[in-house]
């Protein structure tokens, strides 16, 4: 079998349908493999968003590939990569390299530097790769293939994998293929003991009064993410996210009260986590925006960390145990309490039971009066009446918004407006969403809609019979001008994204950090409507609106034929809508302003 074939059956058996990138002459005969191992080349309009398009599609897949050339390709995407890095998403990065003999001669090539180095740029991304490997000779390349992508699923973080041009069609021994790659987690610590540890939690949880969970982002990796939501319903404790930990845990439950970001919650949030006595916080990872400038004024409340390969417990220090199998041994026993199956005793009966949700604010429902502009007046989704030439503003159209999504729904938000505006909104059950909270590259959430709707269509001809995800992509004015040419990818592969373009004039995020009307945060307008025809959108396959009043946008959001998944099918698939909303420059949700006033405080 020739390397390159087996490189991607292995990727193949990953789950893995499609590959992202930008051909290269260094990488073009590896590419003819791609086809025949029964995988798809999404070929996208530039690096960058190839490496989007594949963070994207690992976030709903579980893992993405990226295949970009030497020197100018992997550098263009190697902000994209840092981004997966920093965010804990798996991508395998095969870049196309010069024949071996090439780099052994260190002749001065093009797309290099002309000294001969042509290891410089796996330098560069091994500062963002949990492995890096050039292959050299076929000796030990499948082996190094193997352990590469085991390393990328270990991690969570991205890889590296120089292929040379040479090496393509060598010769190679295909017998591993015959057995699946295994992810076996590493074993606990002999020495800890899994059940005194739940002995010791389950003491402090039944001395507590009002216990209560907050649930932070790296408990949504594939290696927690189950006995997470595990824990939360067997529980019933209330339970709380961060930002970060957005689309973890469904927001339907009884248990669930809402996003907890310090000072920057809702207040009745802030109330309710400052009111415990005891937090159970499960895959913490503080970052800045997560906890609005690390101010969560928790110090005080005794706090029992669970954390991939360690327990922390105030006053007992650290267990060297993962948290899934001690998190499943508590969902057990919690679950039989709960249920009366297990004496209670010493146990106070409302802390094991789902509490009334008496504090949850609840999103507006889309059985909500519709509106009616035949006169002067309209009905908003509230039930209120208003005048129909009101103007769109932050706090009301993330609302708005909220009471439109529909279950399962993947939502791609720029940072800034559209991902404080959407996070701080009650998600419907199966909700997903795409953003960059740690890395906060504006422009990304065009690629990664791009990548996450063709894992959507992938799992909808995969599942038979299953209920068509529509893939919302919230963006702003400037965060789109870093990326718009992606436009040209939805178009090209029908991909039937909906997105909506904050239109503010500029970088309203940066506004209010500083500069709020100095030039450097203007931008010059563009006319977003006319992207579909610039990319040659085939007759009924886009549509653009312009939205400018709530009347407006409640009519659109209303309309059948816009929004509802349940409206088409594969005989009529969705079109590209693009919709334009316009809003004051100076306009932002409260919640980025409490950050942004946390932060800088």
């Amino acid at each position: 079998m020739h390397l390159a074939e087996y490189l991607f059956r292995r990727i193949h058996e990953l789950g893995v349908r499609s590959i992202f990138g930008v051909p290269g002459d260094y990488s073009l005969n590896c590419l003819d493999y791609i086809a025949p191992c029964g995988l798809n080349w999404v070929g996208n309009v530039n690096e960058l968003n190839g490496g989007y398009a594949a963070d994207g599609y690992a976030r709903i897949k579980g893992i993405g590939v990226v295949m970009t050339t030497l020197g100018v390709g992997e550098l263009s995407a190697i902000n994209a990569l840092a981004g997966s890095c920093a965010e804990h998403v798996p991508v395998i990065h095969i870049v196309g390299y010069p024949s071996t003999a090439v780099q052994e001669k260190r002749l001065a090539v093009h797309h290099t530097l002309g000294d001969g180095d042509f290891g410089r740029f796996a330098k560069m991304s091994a500062q963002i790769s949990s492995a890096v490997v050039i292959l050299k000779d076929k000796s030990y390349a499948t082996k190094l293939i193997d352990e590469t992508i085991l390393e990328c699923c270990r991690s969570s973080k991205p890889v590296y994998i120089g292929f040379p041009m040479d090496l393509v069609q060598a010769e190679v021994d295909p017998s591993p293929l015959e057995y699946p790659l295994g992810f076996e987690e590493p074993s606990p610590n002999p020495i800890a003991d899994e059940g005194y540890a739940v002995d010791l939690i389950l003491g402090r949880i039944r001395a507590a009064q009002n216990p209560v969970i907050i649930v932070d982002s790296l408990a949504g990796k594939l290696q927690s993410l189950n006995t997470t939501r595990l824990f939360v319903q067997s529980s019933g404790f209330p339970c709380f996210i961060t930002p970060m930990a957005k689309g973890i845990i469904d927001e339907s439950l009884i248990n669930f009260r809402g996003l907890y970001a310090g000072k920057v919650s809702e207040p009745t949030v802030f109330e309710q986590v400052q009111s415990s006595d005891l937090i159970l916080e499960v895959g913490p990872r503080p970052t800045d925006l997560n906890s609005a400038g690390f101010k969560t004024d928790l110090p005080h409340i005794e706090t029992i960390k669970f954390e991939r390969d360690r327990i922390q417990m105030q006053f007992y220090g650290i267990l060297g145990l993962g948290m899934n199998g001690v998190l499943e041994r508590l969902s057990n026993v919690l679950d039989k309490e709960r249920s009366g199956s297990v004496s209670t005793a010493s146990t106070s009966p409302h802390r094991l039971s789902a509490t009334p949700d008496i504090h949850r604010t609840v999103s507006p429902s889309s059985n909500s009066p519709k509106q009616s502009v035949d006169g002067d007046e309209f009905m908003d989704f509230e039930g209120n009446f208003a005048d129909k030439s009101q103007p769109l503003t932050q706090d009301w159209i993330w609302q708005r918004m909220s009471s439109w999504l529909e279950e399962d729904d993947i939502i791609s938000a720029d940072l800034g407006t559209s991902a404080f505006g959407t996070l701080w909104s009650r998600y419907p059950r199966g909700a997903v969403p795409l953003v960059q909270f740690l890395w906060s590259s504006i422009g990304y959430a065009v690629g990664a809609a791009v990548g996450a709707a063709i894992a959507a269509r992938e799992d909808e001809k995969q599942s038979q019979g299953a209920q068509r995800r529509r893939t919302i992509c919230f963006t702003g004015d400037g965060s789109l001008q870093m990326t718009a040419q992606e436009v040209s990818t939805m178009v090209r592969y029908k991909l039937g994204i909906i997105m909506f373009v904050v239109c503010n004039e500029g970088y309203t995020i940066e506004r209010l950090v500083h500069g709020m009307d100095e030039e450097y945060n203007d931008i010059q307008p563009w006319d977003y409507k006319l992207l579909p025809a610039v990319f040659q959108a085939a007759p009924n396959t886009a549509r653009t609106y312009a939205v400018r009043t709530r009347a407006e946008l409640n009519m659109l959001l209303d309309d059948p034929s816009f929004g509802p998944a349940d409206h088409y099918d594969d005989k009529n698939p969705p079109p590209l809508r693009l919709v334009e909303l316009y809003m004051d420059k100076y306009d932002a949700p409260e919640s980025l302003h409490g950050t942004v006033d946390s932060i800088l405080k």
